[in-house]
């Protein structure tokens, strides 16, 4: 905390801040008046934010600061609750959490605050969109705004460009030059040809041989793609060759009771993956369909809304978290043969669920290799 608050001090006291604090005099700063210095650095950022606490709400003075830094994508330590609470009360710890995060990168966030002042959505309600009129307005907003992040990228390349002015000048002057000695060169050659007899026959032979060196060129580069699509084909069959002779070579060398054995576990493996696997990852997908279309047929949701869903998300993980130590521990004390057991069955569970699945890629290349091969005779 103490190098927090250093650190934090050190650049209030350089520009363009400027403030005259030591580490005993902004510890010893009011609520109030830590919220003004923090208020301070939000309207350097973005001057729409000055203003004296004083006359503002405290209500609407955290609903503002809280907006402000969602469009800074600020994310904080504690938890949101405890965040607006500090917020409005002053809290030193979060107010000066919130000071270690912004001010080191304060230019950034100047560009992230004024890009989210025209790149914030205005969130209209599906049933007003259903209006013809509206929604053609709002599909012109999101023009613009795709417009508008277009420009600006474009303007932060020139801003960065190396080239100055007289850079620019100095290359625009050099190819003027260049421009009036092609002219000259072309004015010359214009007057040799002009006095020669045949000009026309000249310029005729002249495009028919460029259009046969052109034709040329395109035919040694379909040379070359053909040459290269011949090589990769017999590689091909000869890998396949290959792979036949291999599997033709393991089936005469395997007797009828491993051949059984062999087509016994290949049924086992398939009716696993039919019972077993492929319906369970149906009913997971589904279940994914279902929770997605329920969100879709819900209204649209408000930062409020979405603040209140995850304080209760954080409220339901704790007693979570608090059920599963409970169970943890009385499962300690009553079986911990069970337990290990049961972790046992899972991670054999798990192993098994992988090797379906790797078993499902080799058939699959199986088949992609046969068929391949069954290609390659018919061509021959």
């Amino acid at each position: 905390m103490a190098e927090q608050v250093k650190n934090i001090i050190e650049v209030l006291t350089k520009p363009p801040f400027n403030k005259n604090f030591n580490i005993i005099s902004f510890d010893n700063l009011e609520p109030l008046q830590l919220l003004q210095v923090l208020n301070d650095v939000f309207a350097y950022i973005d001057p729409a934010n000055k203003m004296d606490l004083r006359e503002e709400l405290p209500e609407d003075m955290a609903h503002r600061m809280l907006k402000f830094l969602s469009v800074l994508k600020y994310v904080p330590e504690c938890s949101v609750q405890e965040f607006q609470t500090g917020i409005i009360t002053g809290e030193k710890s979060v107010v000066y959490q919130t000071l270690a995060w912004i001010l080191p990168n304060l230019e950034t966030h100047k560009t992230r605050a004024y890009l989210g002042r025209y790149l914030m959505k205005v969130e209209v309600p599906e049933e007003i969109l259903q209006d013809d009129e509206v929604d053609k307005i709002y599909q012109e907003y999101l023009e613009l705004l795709e417009e508008f992040k277009t420009v600006h990228k474009a303007s932060d390349k020139l801003k960065n460009n190396r080239y100055t002015a007289a850079d620019i000048k100095k290359d625009i002057h050099q190819m003027e030059q260049e421009q009036e000695q092609l002219v000259k060169t072309i004015e010359r050659k214009k007057v040799r040809v002009d006095s020669l007899s045949n000009t026309g026959e000249l310029l005729t032979a002249a495009r028919s041989l460029r259009r046969e060196q052109e034709r040329q060129s395109n035919i040694l580069e379909q040379r070359h793609s053909m040459k290269a699509a011949i090589q990769a084909a017999e590689n091909k069959y000869q890998r396949l060759m290959n792979q036949l002779k291999e599997i033709k070579a393991a089936s005469q060398n395997m007797s009828v009771e491993k051949l059984m054995v062999k087509l016994d576990d290949e049924h086992k493996s398939s009716q696993y993956l039919v019972e077993d696997k492929l319906p369970k990852e149906v009913a997971a997908r589904k279940k994914s369909c279902n929770d997605l279309q329920k969100v879709l047929l819900e209204p649209a949701m408000t930062e409020e809304d979405i603040d209140e869903l995850l304080e209760k998300a954080q409220e339901l993980q704790l007693d979570l978290n608090e059920l599963h130590q409970k169970r943890m521990s009385k499962s300690d004390n009553a079986d911990e043969k069970l337990v290990m057991f049961r972790k046992q069955a899972m991670m054999i569970s798990r192993k098994k669920d992988a090797l379906a699945e790797e078993l499902k890629e080799c058939t699959n290349e199986w088949t992609e290799a046969e068929n391949e091969l069954a290609k390659t005779k018919r061509g021959k």
